[in-house]
């Protein structure tokens, strides 16, 4: 008997930093500060309610039968299973074949829709024989970013006092 060898890829939904439910005196303090912080909280936020589970794996499907055609379809749709993905973090996991995990990682590159969601980047992180592989790498990078923000937001936190300062010094001169 014939063993059925699968890859799993682990990805993530970037949404466009114009889709937010912010405020409009927000988004003005948001571009004029292009600092590290706000830019990697602009792409890393909550998926939209709108994309699930059941219309992620449709829009891949609809992306392979638009790009690949029937045969391409058909092929990697037997196989193809969306094993997580959470709203919260945008990452998910998908499981193929392990002969279709390149047409499976180009048609999730030319999504740039789902649902009503637009302007969105379907981005494939890594790609592993086993799950418990992605599952440790998927830790290990938010971890990583929950530490580059808080060492950003520190800077960015360090730079505003230092200019505040700087102005406070200015008008103490001026005075």
């Amino acid at each position: 008997m014939v063993r059925l060898k699968s890859r799993y890829v682990l990805f993530e939904v970037i949404l466009s930093p114009h889709i937010s439910n912010v405020d409009e005196e927000e988004k003005e303090q948001e571009t004029s500060q292009f600092t590290r912080y706000n830019i990697l909280l602009s792409h890393h936020r909550p998926c939209p309610k709108e994309i699930s589970i059941k219309t992620l794996i449709q829009e891949i499907r609809h992306s392979l039968q638009l790009n690949f055609g029937d045969y391409g379809s058909g092929k990697i749709g037997s196989l193809l299973q969306l094993k997580y993905f959470s709203n919260n973090t945008g990452t998910g996991i998908i499981r193929c074949h392990r002969e279709d995990v390149d047409t499976l990682v180009a048609s999730m590159m030319l999504i740039n829709k789902i649902g009503d969601v637009e302007n969105i980047i379907i981005n494939p992180v890594k790609i592993s024989a086993t799950i418990k592989k992605i599952e440790q790498y998927s830790i290990r990078r938010s971890s990583k970013l929950l530490s580059l923000l808080n060492k950003s937001r520190k800077q960015t936190a360090l730079k505003l006092d230092l200019v505040d300062n700087f102005n406070n010094v200015e008008e103490d001169s001026q005075d």
